[in-house]
């Protein structure tokens, strides 16, 4: 049985366009905004058992993403969200993930980029609870430096690589070398996922920062 995307986006060209995309793979419901979507939910339920992702734009007139996102967890609807957006902040990928994002797509992205993220999306619900999706087992041990643990707290707090350059009083150049650093060492390549990180391991980098030699 094919997987299923919700697709919800004010931009109709691109909701055309994905929409066409994707539905050679998945089977596609799409809404030009977040009422429409939840005024939907009483014509179609969704209470099957086909796996079922939402992608969901992040500024919307009206109801926006993340207002979406909300109002669904009051619901107790727990699909899978990915946010796409062409202008968010830092601050807003990190304040998505916290509120249920499972990945957040900047736009401008292609077809074949949506693709490859469900894909990996739905083949993790196979053998792991949606729900779970998060979970990433990784070394106590980490092999990070004091320096690069307090690196990695604050990007995962939202701040941006300038910011905190001046909250260490270091250069750009020395942050942006400590995150690719990061990025090597534990795998960490996107905002989401050093969000994640962060949030399940946040004892241990604390601890790290605390008691490691520069």
């Amino acid at each position: 049985m094919r997987s299923r995307v919700i697709l919800v986006e004010d931009d109709a060209a691109l909701r055309e366009s994905l929409s066409n995309w994707l539905a050679r793979e998945y089977l596609v419901v799409s809404f030009n905004s977040a009422e429409a979507f939840l005024r939907s939910l009483n014509d179609y339920g969704f209470k099957d058992e086909i796996k079922t992702c939402i992608l969901l734009d992040f500024q919307m007139p009206g109801m926006n993403g993340v207002e979406l996102q909300n109002r669904l967890r009051e619901m107790h609807i727990a699909y899978p969200i990915i946010f796409t957006s062409g202008n968010a902040q830092q601050a807003d990928i990190i304040d998505a993930w916290r509120g249920g994002a499972v990945d957040f797509l900047l736009k401008p992205f292609t077809g074949a980029k949506v693709s490859e993220v469900l894909q990996i999306l739905f083949e993790k619900s196979s053998a792991i609870p949606l729900a779970n999706l998060s979970a990433n087992n990784h070394a106590t041990l980490m092999p990070i430096s004091q320096r690069e643990a307090q690196v990695l707290l604050l990007l995962g707090q939202g701040y941006r690589q300038h910011e905190i350059a001046n909250m260490l009083n270091v250069t750009l150049r020395t942050i942006k070398w400590h995150r690719a650093s990061i990025k090597n060492k534990l795998g960490l390549n996107t905002l989401v996922e050093i969000a994640r990180y962060c949030d399940q391991h946040h004892s241990l980098i604390k601890k790290l920062v605390d008691t490691s030699s520069v």
